[in-house]
């Protein structure tokens, strides 16, 4: 059977939307995820930093093709500072990311989130504590390089406890299998720098 020029052009067309669902499917919403991290928060007014490491966890779970709802957790512990303690700072947050395959392969995704935050101080003789809920908002690109490295870049802005704060994003993937890979990342905001260490298993 004879194709037509504008058969020939539908079927290519056809076959290209293929290949490009067959490349979305690399980049997956569906997770969960440990991570480590390192932080440095620069005071501003003082010269000296405060550094802690904490420990997160994190869960993406689509609902439709284009949205997933998110939900991650992050404790971190900070070392002392003037004689006061930070014995706790926990952020939570629940959001809704949107993404969308672009014409390279690649996701662009943009996630908006309700977060609450909670600090714990303590000194030699009281511990105070302190709350507030805010949002966090971020868009970025994930692209899968090869089969087993993917990397990652984004900005976010949080707001909370009256303050706003901008930061820029790098992570670099490394799949060990299919479903599971390990992730190394850098964050550097207005007042917070941080790297990170995580290991992620798709679902």
């Amino acid at each position: 059977m004879l194709i037509s020029s504008r058969q020939h052009s539908i079927l290519a067309l056809a076959i290209l939307l293929s290949a490009s669902n067959v490349m979305s499917q690399d980049i997956s919403f569906d997770y969960v995820q440990a991570t480590y991290t390192f932080a440095t928060v620069d005071l501003g007014a003082s010269t000296d930093e405060i550094e802690g490491n904490g420990i997160g966890l994190s869960l993406s779970l689509g609902f439709t093709p284009f949205f997933a709802l998110t939900l991650a957790v992050l404790d971190t512990t900070f070392e002392t500072y003037q004689g006061i303690d930070v014995d706790a700072a926990k952020a939570t947050t629940l959001g809704v990311t949107a993404h969308t395959l672009n014409a390279s392969g690649s996701e662009l995704f943009a996630n908006l989130s309700a977060l609450k935050a909670e600090v714990t101080a303590t000194d030699d003789t009281a511990s105070t504590s302190d709350s507030d809920y805010g949002y966090a908002a971020s868009i970025g690109v994930r692209h899968r390089v090869t089969d087993t490295f993917e990397l990652e870049m984004g900005i976010s802005n949080v707001y909370v406890f009256d303050n706003a704060d901008t930061s820029f994003k790098v992570d670099a993937r490394y799949y060990l299998r299919n479903k599971v890979s390990l992730g190394i990342g850098y964050i550097t905001g207005d007042s917070v720098d941080s790297f990170s260490l995580n290991l992620r298993l798709e679902v």
